[in-house]
């Protein structure tokens, strides 16, 4: 199980990389650049799936709630992604914990006790550390924006997996994703052609071939981790599975943004996401 768990930390670790390379800021290119992942999506999801479909009531339900989420989802993440740090912005959307602990807390009764709500303070006062600047410099005007909108939707997510999980409908995890995949290819298409098209003309990343290369690559990346978190979210109780893969993505990413993206923290930013790291430890361990 846990070995899964790694995995998805990866490839969504990677991806935050992939999106930052990719720029797509301008609602023309997001638009875009998120129809060709998903278009990824139809193909992986049906060849894993066999090339066959089970298609009943419940998957259908669950596919065209969760395409919707997730397309609102990978809009905002790779608007933010493209326009700001990808350390603190994956600090921002990966806090998104938070919210899904206190869902199932309430509607399945899943248990938290003191520590982990010490935790909790501790992941939080992490986050002032990293987002609070005097200045915007680095970062885009609309940043803030995007990023409050990722941390939404990452929670809805995240609340969607655990109820498909918890409906007793995990044996179709494959055919769920399948539907929302269609779903979210036709969101994409139709606001792409209402935006001016398919075609990219001058993407930010430089030219029109590095864009679909990074387009297809963060597709197959972001449909193995989201693949495997319905899987595991459903597996794993919420105090235990949200903040391993939220702090484990932190961890990663920042590394990466370092190593990768020529990234500079300030030592408060430093210090925001080495508490934050430690206390989602807390949360998920102690």
């Amino acid at each position: 199980m846990y070995y899964l768990l790694i995995l998805s930390i990866a490839a969504a670790s990677i991806n935050s990389i992939v999106l930052n390379k990719a720029q797509a800021s301008g609602k023309d290119e997001i638009f875009k650049f998120n129809f060709l992942c998903t278009a990824v999506w139809c193909v992986v999801l049906f060849a894993a799936n066999g090339f066959t479909a089970r298609i009943n009531s419940q998957v259908l339900l669950w596919g065209i709630i969760y395409g919707i989420t997730q397309t609102l989802f990978i809009l905002f993440k790779t608007a933010a992604m493209s326009t700001g740090s990808v350390a603190v912005t994956t600090l921002i959307g990966n806090s998104s914990l938070l919210i899904s602990v206190a869902v199932s807390l309430i509607i399945w009764r899943e248990k938290i006790g003191l520590i982990d709500i010490v935790g909790l303070i501790m992941l939080l006062s992490g986050i002032c550390l990293c987002t609070y600047k005097k200045t915007d410099e680095g970062y885009s005007p609309k940043w803030k924006y995007y990023a409050a909108l990722f941390l939404v939707f990452a929670a809805s997510v995240g609340i969607t997996f655990k109820a498909f999980g918890k409906s007793g409908n995990l044996d179709y995890c494959g055919d769920m994703m399948f539907v929302s995949s269609v779903v979210m290819l036709i969101a994409y298409f139709s606001i792409s052609m209402l935006t001016g098209g398919i075609k990219v003309d001058k993407p930010a990343c430089g030219n029109k071939h590095k864009f679909v290369r990074f387009a297809l690559l963060s597709g197959v990346l972001s449909c193995i981790y989201n693949r495997l978190n319905v899987f595991l979210s459903g597996s794993l109780d919420a105090i235990i599975f949200f903040p391993s893969f939220n702090g484990g993505v932190i961890f990663l990413s920042s590394l990466l943004s370092v190593c990768m993206c020529g990234e500079k923290l300030a030592p408060r930013q430093a210090l925001g996401l080495i508490l934050g790291i430690i206390a989602i430890c807390i949360i998920g361990i102690l």
